[in-house]
Order: structure tokens, then sequence, then C-alpha cells
């Protein structure tokens, strides 16, 4: 209740004006009482001297007298000043009281007060509980020269008058309490009004609605407050603005970085992970928030994490992941001012790496290979023609299976020359060309080697326009070489088709052979180089192993896509322009 600053202003005004109403009742109350006490005792003294006269006029009554005549003479005194008059001889002996008759049994009356006040100085006085009548007596007394007088006066009245004197009092605090209560809630509020204002803008910025603001401000001091809280919102909303900004631009930049980029937090839980880590290491739900090795399934990469971040060390290293990916791994710690805070994984890809590695060694391999049997080939034939030069039917045998490996040996040195050049260069013009007749020259050409292995060519055109733009020269060793691969692999008396048709915009040409096929699991490596399927069958070919190769960069180049269907009855390569 009291944690609103409204309600201690209204309860410390109301304790506030309560005490003051108090402290002033009992100032005006006792003021009063002695107001009036002064006013009994000076018509008291007044009385005294009335007494004192009415004595020394008769005074042989009063003392020497008979005791009923003089105690009728105090009655009547007693009834004229409407007090109670008690006679004490100067030892303290009740010589005649108004109101006990029988004054021989009266206690002596030195002692008291009042009598004891009067002998010393003349006059004396006292106020006493009166159990008789129940209420406070005041007694004065005045020493004259053979007695002491004394009058007492319940005070009932004047505690009568006190008690409603007190009653309007306390109605009279109790409305000014109520009033100025309303009034202390009324100002209270204005007052208060605009801080719960401002604890509202400070509660709903707090909490995220960074567009509040303070209107309609005064022009005191919590008016000017409030316009320098706007003013700090405003500066905070756009710091908060910029840095969310720079938080999402540098968000984007982690997710578009081609590493694998992950940070771990003191807790061990993942605060970061970027598409690419999450993708080399083959995680699929998201992983923020998660511990490190819950969502990352290496055990050798989460055994260095945890090295990382109990020692506070840097590691650098390969590792191999069960998907096959091959990644340096660079794990560094974060540290704060005095204490570590996490660290920081950084996952470099270098599976493309090792697989040109690897191609390169079996590029090299291949090669060696295949340049080496032609010269074995040449070098056996050659070695072998020497001892029957003289016998020329042997040595023109020998000299044209010589020539031909030469031959074989010129046309992978071409192949490698081209293929060096589609890879290294695409600065290739292009021109509109006419498909069919790239076939046709295509089929000319290799016309020979089908007749050779027997193997029929059918050309379907269907009247289709097959002008596109393309380079000629790549366009050639495409057809070139699929119709030769088609040749090469065929069976002997075997059939290629070729087809030509045009949908949604694109040109297909499909070559169709009845060959020997590709099995599946070969398909996706055809177009590697000196790739055969079939090994045994590779050197009768007569091929260089470039060809497909050749086909793939070139349709790289020229944005086309090439298509392999196969089975056990022959192969399919569609050309999609």
């Amino acid at each position: 209740m009291f944690k609103k600053i409204s309600n201690r202003i209204i309860a410390s005004f109301i304790i506030l004006i309560t005490a003051l109403i108090g402290v002033l009742l009992v100032l005006i109350l006792d003021h009063i009482r002695e107001y009036h006490l002064s006013i009994l005792k000076r018509e008291m003294i007044e009385k005294i001297h009335f007494i004192e006269r009415e004595i020394r006029r008769d005074r042989g009554v009063y003392t020497g007298g008979p005791v009923a005549t003089r105690e009728a003479r105090v009655v009547e005194l007693s009834r004229l000043v409407d007090l109670r008059i008690t006679i004490v001889d100067l030892a303290g002996t009740v010589v005649a009281d108004s109101e006990f008759q029988r004054i021989d049994e009266m206690d002596n009356h030195r002692y008291r007060v009042e009598i004891r006040e009067a002998l010393a100085g003349g006059t004396g006085e006292s106020i006493r509980y009166s159990g008789t009548l129940n209420t406070d007596m005041l007694y004065m007394a005045k020493r004259t020269d053979a007695e002491v007088i004394r009058l007492a006066k319940p005070l009932r009245e004047v505690g009568e008058s006190i008690a409603k004197l007190r009653t309007y009092i306390l109605t009279a605090g109790l409305i000014a309490v109520l009033l100025s209560s309303m009034v202390v809630i009324v100002i209270s509020r204005r007052i208060t009004r605009p801080i719960s204002e401002t604890m509202n803008f400070a509660r709903d910025f707090a909490s995220g609605d960074f567009s509040r603001r303070i209107p309609n401000y005064s022009n005191d001091e919590i008016g000017t407050l409030q316009k320098a809280l706007n003013g700090l919102a405003d500066t905070v909303a756009d710091k908060i603005s910029t840095l969310l900004y720079e938080q999402n631009k540098l968000e984007k930049t982690i997710e578009s970085i081609r590493d694998g980029i992950a940070v771990i937090g003191r807790d061990k839980r993942i605060l970061v992970a970027n598409a690419a880590f999450r993708a080399l290491l083959d995680i699929d739900a998201a992983v923020v928030g998660k511990l490190f090795f819950e969502a990352i399934r290496s055990r050798s990469l989460n055994s260095r994490i945890e090295h990382a971040h109990a020692t506070g060390q840097s590691a650098a290293f390969e590792e191999a992941f069960l998907n096959g990916r091959h990644c340096d791994v660079f794990i560094n710690p974060i540290t704060g001012e005095q204490t570590q805070g996490g660290v920081l994984i950084v996952l470099h890809d270098t599976t493309e790496k090792k697989k040109i590695e690897q191609m390169k060694t079996d590029l090299v391999g291949n090669m060696s290979h295949e340049l080496k049997t032609p010269i074995a080939i040449l070098k056996g034939y050659l070695e072998t023609m020497e001892p029957h030069l003289c016998e020329p039917d042997m040595a023109k045998e020998l000299l044209h299976k010589a020539l031909a490996n030469v031959e074989r040996q010129n046309s992978l040195v071409n192949d490698i020359l081209k293929l060096n050049r589609l890879e290294t260069t695409n600065d290739f013009s292009t021109e509109t060309v006419d498909l069919r007749e790239i076939i046709r020259t295509s089929i000319e050409i290799l016309g020979p080697r089908a007749q050779k292995k027997n193997v029929s060519i059918t050309f379907n055109t269907d009247g289709q326009n097959a002008m596109v733009p393309a380079n000629r020269l790549l366009a050639e060793e495409i057809f070139f070489n699929i119709i030769d691969n088609g040749i090469s692999y065929n069976h002997e008396g075997g059939s290629i088709r070729i087809d030509m048709e045009k949908s949604d915009g694109r040109l297909a040409v499909a070559v169709t052979d009845t060959g020997i096929g590709i099995p599946e699991d070969s398909i996706d490596r055809i177009f590697e180089r000196f790739y055969r399927v079939d090994k045994s069958r590779s050197r009768s070919t007569g091929g260089t192993g470039l060809g497909l190769s050749i086909v793939k960069h070139a349709a790289e180049i020229l944005g086309w896509e090439i298509r392999v269907r196969s089975g056990s009855s022959g192969t399919t390569f569609v050309v999609i322009i």
C-alpha cells in the first residue's frame, strides 16, 4: 500500500494534521483549564476576603462562641458564597466546617497542602481528587490573625466545560482531517500523475515498446525530467536501431560466409551457428541454445572443444567427419577482462581440395599410363621391325602398327590440350550456328569408323529450326565426342539414333545408342578424365578417355545441360539448349 508515493504523501499529511490537531487539543484544553482555574481562584480569593471581614466583625461567634452557633454561621456563609468553608486554627485543628458537623471527628489539617502553604506563606492552594464527590476539588486557604480560612469548590463544571470543548475540537479536527485529506489526495494525485506516467513510460520502454514517449509534460522539474527522458528514449531507440542493423548485417555476413562458424558460450551452449557450420556437420535442426555435444556428432571434435573450453588454449587441426567431409578446424577461446567467455570454432571445408588433390594424383597417374603405353608399344614394334627390315611385308605391317600408336599418342595430346584450353579460358566467341549442319558434319567425319564397325547412324530433325547462338568449335566438340563415344562402345552391327525436338522454348538433342550401357553407379563418373566403364575394352576402342570430359566443359561454357540415361540395351545422351 505504501509503495506508492501518493499513498505515502497522503498518509504523511494525515498523520501530520492529526498530530497537529492533537497538540492543539492538548494546548487549548490545558489553556482553557488554566483560564477557568484562574477565574475560580480570583473568585475564591475575593470570597475569602469577604469571609475574613465577617469573621473579624464578629470574631467571638466564630472562635469562642457556642459550637452550634458557629457552625450555623459558617453554613450560612457557605450558602452565600456557594462554597464549602473550613476554619482551621493555627495548630491545624478544625474549628468549623460547613459540610461536616462533627468537627471533633475530623483529622488535623495542619499537613494538608493548602493549609501548610497558608501557614508558611499566608495563602495556599491545591487540587485533589475527592472520592466522595468523584471529582477534583480546588482548595484555597488564607491565614488570618488567629485561624486559617479554607474554601473548597468541585471542579465538575470545569471538567464538563472542558469535555464539551474537547468534543467540539475533536469534531472540528475530524472534519479538518477529512477535508485536508481530500485536498491532499487531489494535490498528491496531481503531483504524482506525471511520476506515474514516467513510470509507465519506463516500464513500456523496458518491455520493448521503443516508440513509447511521454506526452504533454509540464514546465516544472518533473516536466524537465520527462523531456530529458524523451530525448534519452530517442537516443536509445536510434542506438538500438543501429545496433539491430549492425547485428542483422553481422548475422547476414556470418550466414553468407562459406566457412562454418560457431560460438559456444561459457555454459557450453551454442550461441551462434551459421548455415555452413550446420551443413558441414549435417545438422538439420536448430542448435542455438543447445549444449554443443548434443548437436555435434563427432567425438574427436567434441573432445577438442571441451579441452579448449576448459584450458583456454587455441587449437588448429584437420578433421575427417563421418559424412565424408574434410575440414581444417580452428578453435580459439573468447576471453574477457578476467575470465574466459567461451570458444569460437571455424570449420574450413577442404573436401574439394582433397578431391582435387586426389584427382591431380589420379590425372598424373592416368596421363603417365596413357602416354607411356603408346610409347612402349611403339618402341616394341620398332624393336621388332629392326631385324626384319629386309622383309618388306613384315616391316610394312609393323610400321603401320607403329604409326597407329603414334596417331593414338597424337590424339591423346590433342585432347589434353583441348581440355586444358576449356578449363583455363572462357574466351569463346558466340555466333548463330545451325546444329543440324554441325551434327551432319560430325556424322560424315565419323562415317568411316561407323562403317568399319557396321554401326548405322540415323538423324531425325523433323524440320526443326536448329539455329542457336553458340560457339561452333565447342558445339562440334560436344556432338562429335558423344557420337564417337556411341560408336566406340556400341555392339557390332548396332545403331545410333539422333532425335531433335523443341518444347517450352528449349531445344533438346538426344543421341541414343545400342551399346554396352553404363552401370548406374558409374553414371556420375563418366565425365571424369580417363574414366572408363569397361577397362578391358578401353584399348580396343582407341579412345583417349577424355572425350566426355571435353563434352562436360564445353557444355558448361555454352550454358547447355547434359543428361544421361542408360541401361543394358544402350545409352542416351540428351543435350538441352
